[in-house]
């Protein structure tokens, strides 16, 4: 791999330095904390970002905007091209074993100096461990265009996002680069505001880490994904993300696991005092619509993985998928992971606790 370039004048090294805090050791794993504005610069490109009021409104105007005035070659990647589905911001992993990247700038040109080889392995390292579709990552990698079939036909939520990666390699990382770097002038000017929202929600998460260890840290921090731990994952990094919210972002590495988890309510600047919490907000919302209704109502029946919930409700996987993201992030369903096996949970005390949410709400 080729070395990240060092500081120079006109890319001064950072004064804000990355928090890298370890919290107590739990079932054979160490929990680490990575507070640095890069993997925002990613989130920010999803699909999903701003998509809901838990960003607020002048961030997602911000958003809205700023896409729309990028040059048409980087449009087009949002539209149909490696960015056009999740796989590209994969390329976020990259960034956790190397803590010298903080700035959105910094990561471009370390992506720009590695080798194309590496820059793919760092996108697709997840489903490289796979061991159905490790042999065939390599082989197309590698040209094998049959393999490259075979992937796409192996994940047809990114089947896109893998040709393009794929099908011509160098050009793929060309285009990423030319990407990344013309979004990374805009989200300069708006970095050290992110950075400060995300030293706030790590501050904020003191008492949790002095009270909590492990599983239980990392449920209470991404506000229900119950992690159960896997064999050979030895680190959990857990970093702060303003623009992900209300959702998680995972990751995953040869021995680590990534949980992008969004930054508290309490880490954001609100000044309207008539304005409803946020997380009340989240429970209506997610309330409010039949299919997420019909969801809850099998979980009260017993715990369900995301097959079974998809064919109960007629529904396909991505879209059941979506529907749960927003429950989890409303604070009425657990998602459990261990090792390969995904399964959901209703967390019946919070719906216990709607209407005392409301009511303390409005009437204080």
């Amino acid at each position: 791999m080729s070395p990240v370039r060092p500081a120079t004048k006109d890319r001064p090294a950072p004064t804000s330095p990355q928090v890298r805090d370890f919290a107590a050791p739990g079932a054979g794993f160490a929990i680490e904390w990575d507070v640095r504005p890069v993997y925002d610069f990613l989130f920010s490109l999803t699909d999903e970002a701003g998509r809901t009021e838990d960003l607020p409104e002048a961030d997602r105007t911000w958003l809205r905007e700023t896409k729309a005035a990028m040059p048409a070659n980087v449009r087009a990647e949002f539209d149909g091209g490696i960015f056009a589905t999740e796989l590209g911001i994969f390329v976020a992993g990259f960034a956790v074993d190397r803590p010298e990247i903080q700035t959105a700038v910094a990561f471009v040109d370390a992506l720009d100096a590695v080798s194309t080889d590496d820059l793919l392995r760092a996108i697709l390292r997840d489903v490289e461990r796979d061991p159905e579709l490790g042999g065939l990552v390599q082989r197309a990698i590698a040209g094998d265009s049959e393999a490259l079939d075979a992937l796409r036909d192996h994940m047809p939520d990114h089947k896109a996002g893998i040709h393009a990666l794929l099908s011509d390699p160098p050009d793929a990382h060309r285009r990423i680069v030319r990407v990344l770097r013309a979004w990374a002038t805009p989200f300069a000017a708006i970095e050290p505001r992110i950075r400060k929202i995300l030293e706030r929600d790590h501050a904020l998460r003191a008492a949790d880490r002095g009270a909590y260890a492990g599983s239980e840290l990392i449920e209470r921090t991404t506000g229900g994904v119950r992690w159960l731990g896997e064999v050979g994952i030895r680190r959990v990094i857990l970093a702060p993300s303003y623009f992900s919210r209300p959702f998680n972002f995972l990751l995953a590495g040869d021995d680590w696991r990534f949980f992008g988890y969004p930054v508290a309510d309490e880490a954001l600047e609100v000044v309207d005092r008539l304005s409803p919490p946020a997380a009340l907000i989240r429970l209506h919302r997610a309330l409010g619509d039949e299919t997420r209704l019909r969801i809850l109502k099998l979980l009260a029946g017993k715990d369900l993985y995301l097959t079974e919930i998809a064919q109960q409700l007629d529904l396909s996987k991505p879209t059941i998928k979506h529907h749960l993201a927003l429950l989890r992030a409303a604070g009425l369903v657990t998602v459990t992971e261990s090792g390969a096996v995904i399964y959901y949970t209703l967390r019946r005390e919070r719906l216990e606790a709607a209407s005392a949410d409301l009511a303390g709400f409005l009437v204080p």
